[in-house]
């Protein structure tokens, strides 16, 4: 049964954790926490009667699968390990032998029943209350989770910039929550500029500027060998090896050598010789490791003619072996048990793209979702005019993710082993997700700042693409 769950854990990705993306789309007026978000009571109560079934389905399975394999494996070895353990402690044992208890006895059944049914209630239920309570908002008492402490704006930008996954993760999401749902928190975000390490504004639109060109980064660094490969392949100072043989002559050298005088240099002699002698007098025939003359050569022919029918005789070449291999391989990748082995288009784009062994998917939205409501609400709420400067490069990311990432899935090669591929799968789910994105950070960009994009810097170009981007060509 371990083996079972085990499977089915990998299989479906019960370690996925399920987190709402709340976004505002264009046009739209944010939404409010409590209108997305479900009580945890509320998901355990919607995923309790289909997980109930599915552990009565495997349960059931067991109480006829568990005693079988309980009969003819575990049942002798457990009886004589209690057996040998107990006469080691010297419990007066009699010599009895184990009785005879058919496979399908009522018993057996039932507790195989009971014991499955317990455990994987156990596992699943574990499981689904971590999930559920993992992807709770990080929100305390209806306030983001930095606003108690001494400085949060500070937390919050460390948070941005912490080398741990997880409390990133939670940091970007709290800053998405952030610009959606609490204004005041969002102005004062925008009003600090006297910190350590630049601005609060620039803090934040730095770190979350990386997050989105660490698309573009990855996607240009697929293929290309790591860095310490790289290093390694440059060429280096070669140096000579010590000297294990005589100097070249000086002088005469096209004179005869004088003849050996010690043992030492008539071996030289007949060494040099024999290697000259196969260097100049290669072998005629490199196709016969073995070593054949002619005449072997035409007894194997005549044998293989033969013996053989020139079905027999093609089926054995190495092309039709090739063949036949790559005929029987295509079949197990087919089939349900080649499915772990199979290299997807969406798990390799999935891999590149978003990061390993880790998805960045969340953290790059949250980044696009943040850095566009903050941009539009700078028009009221930026007193200082800081991010103002920051909308060029903010835009000019945007448009070049989009097309980097629209271009990467379009021509990136497919596996071999992904035998079930179609033309229609290159655009995955993740992938649209985040082109939805940046589309619509574009669109609510162009609405707010294209009026005043030549006051801004930003080229007429990055407007007519991102007009194109979004939709708003003939605006």
């Amino acid at each position: 049964m371990a083996l079972v769950q085990t499977v089915l854990h990998l299989y479906f990705d019960y370690d996925k954790i399920q987190r709402s993306l709340v976004r505002t789309g264009s046009g739209s007026s944010p939404k409010s926490l409590t209108d997305t978000a479900v009580k945890p009571v509320e998901q355990f109560k919607s995923q309790l009667p289909n997980i109930a079934r599915n552990i009565g389905t495997i349960s059931v399975v067991a109480s006829f699968v568990g005693p079988v394999i309980y009969s003819l494996t575990v049942r002798n070895l457990a009886w004589r390990t209690s057996i040998f353990w107990a006469r080691f402690f010297r419990y007066d044992i009699p010599a009895t032998e184990l009785s005879i208890l058919p496979p399908y006895h009522y018993t057996l059944m039932f507790r195989s029943a009971v014991s499955g049914f317990l455990l994987l209630s156990l596992w699943r239920l574990s499981n689904l209350a971590f999930d559920i309570y993992v992807a709770q908002e990080p929100l305390k008492r209806g306030q983001p989770i930095s606003q108690d402490t001494r400085d949060p704006n500070g937390v919050l930008i460390n948070g941005l910039q912490s080398k741990k996954l997880l409390v990133k993760t939670f940091a970007y999401w709290e800053l998405a929550q952030i610009s959606q749902n609490f204004p005041d928190r969002r102005v004062l975000i925008l009003r600090d500029i006297d910190r350590a390490g630049g601005s609060t504004w620039g803090q934040i639109s730095s770190a979350c500027l990386q997050t989105i060109q660490g698309v573009n980064s990855r996607i240009n660094g697929y293929g290309q060998p790591p860095p310490q490969q790289q290093a390694q392949s440059r060429p280096q100072e070669v140096q000579s090896l010590p000297r294990i043989g005589t100097p070249l002559k000086e002088g005469q050298v096209m004179m005869n050598p004088p003849p050996p005088s010690s043992r030492r240099e008539m071996v030289e002699t007949k060494v040099g010789t024999f290697a000259k002698s196969i260097g100049n007098n290669p072998p005629s025939n490199y196709g016969n490791p073995l070593g054949f003359g002619p005449k072997q050569q035409q007894y194997l022919e005549a044998a293989r003619n033969k013996l053989l029918t020139p079905e027999q005789q093609q089926a054995i070449t190495p092309a039709h072996v090739q063949s036949q291999f790559n005929t029987y391989m295509t079949r197990f990748l087919q089939s349900w048990f080649g499915q772990p082995f199979r290299q997807t288009f969406a798990r390799r784009v999935q891999s590149i793209v978003f990061g390993q062994p880790f998805s960045e998917i969340t953290l790059i939205i949250d980044a696009i979702e943040s850095l566009t409501i903050l941009a539009t609400a700078s028009i009221k709420e930026d007193s200082y005019g800081k991010v103002a400067k920051d909308i060029p490069l903010i835009m000019r990311t945007f448009i070049i993710t989009y097309q980097t990432l629209q271009r990467f899935t379009s021509t990136l090669p497919v596996h071999w082993t992904d035998v079930q591929f179609s033309e229609d799968q290159r655009q995955t789910e993740d992938v649209l997700i985040v082109l939805s994105a940046l589309r619509d950070g574009l669109q609510e960009l162009v609405q707010a700042f294209g009026g005043f994009s030549t006051d801004l810097g930003i080229e007429a170009q990055d407007i007519r693409v991102a007009k194109a981007i979004a939709g708003m060509a003939n605006e």
